[in-house]
């Protein structure tokens, strides 16, 4: 006869926080201190958390502490979990408490900013009473913030893969423009050719490596064997157009 009766979570929120802690810190010590607890404590409650589970979360010598493999996917899967329950906690002191609303946006480093502002004052305009909370960080942490809940909503240039956990909620459309120093203004091209010349003689500031939008100007680069040879990278293009106005060098936009 099978027993359809439910049983009880094998870890909780508070052993949750305990665990990463221990991996935040990469130590008994430093955990115990932000968990307020004693090592000891700390050590047989993380003790009685693997054998209610089964595995190993962390492999401990004298001297380092590290995160097994299993341990890694057990923090990694319950990543949001935390968040999840802020953001509910969060939900009810606003529309229950009197909480003031708030929305928390995360912008990528490359993004030209000339856009922006017009977003935030168009909902500005829309929410009036809404307090908005804007951060900068690279793509990948981007995604992986709005994935685990700890921002709402991520601006960005679209990435080629999209994780499971984030979904496009609005496309805007934004094509690249090269802008010249004003002694370069009247340079004019009849050919491919002279184009492909006279790139290879610029100084080209460029997006840092790694990130999306220079990986689709090295495509478009490619795609025409262009040369182009960076004279510096750098995340922002609004820096970018500063640098170009002062005839340091020719960049995409």
């Amino acid at each position: 006869m099978s027993d359809d009766r439910q049983t009880e979570p094998e870890i909780d929120l508070y052993s949750l926080h305990m665990l990463r802690q221990v991996a935040k810190f990469r130590s008994f010590t430093a955990a115990s201190e932000a968990c307020g607890l004693s090592q000891s404590a700390l050590t047989r409650q993380v003790q009685g958390i693997e054998a209610r589970l089964g595995i190993r979360v962390f492999e401990r010598t004298t001297r380092s502490v590290m995160i097994t493999e299993p341990g890694a996917v057990l923090l990694r899967e319950t990543e949001a979990i935390p968040n999840i329950l802020n953001g509910a906690l969060r939900r009810i002191r606003e529309d229950y408490l009197g909480a003031r609303r708030e929305i928390r946006i995360g912008l990528a480093p490359d993004l030209a900013l000339s856009h922006i502002p017009g977003i935030f004052h168009r909902q500005k305009r829309l929410q009036p009473d809404v307090k908005i909370i804007v951060s900068q960080t690279g793509d990948q942490e981007l995604l992986r913030l709005v994935g685990t809940s700890k921002l709402d909503l991520g601006i960005l240039t679209q990435p080629r893969i999209l994780p499971s956990d984030v979904e496009v909620t609005h496309d805007m459309a934004d094509r690249f423009s090269i802008i010249v120093p004003q002694a370069e203004v009247s340079a004019r091209f009849s050919s491919v050719p002279s184009f492909r010349r006279w790139s290879d003689a610029q100084s080209w500031l460029l997006p840092a490596p790694g990130s999306r939008s220079r990986q689709m100007i090295d495509e478009w680069a490619v795609a025409r064997r262009v040369q182009l040879r960076p004279a510096m990278e750098l995340e922002s293009f609004d820096l970018m157009i500063q640098l170009v106005s002062m005839g340091m060098g020719t960049a995409f936009i």
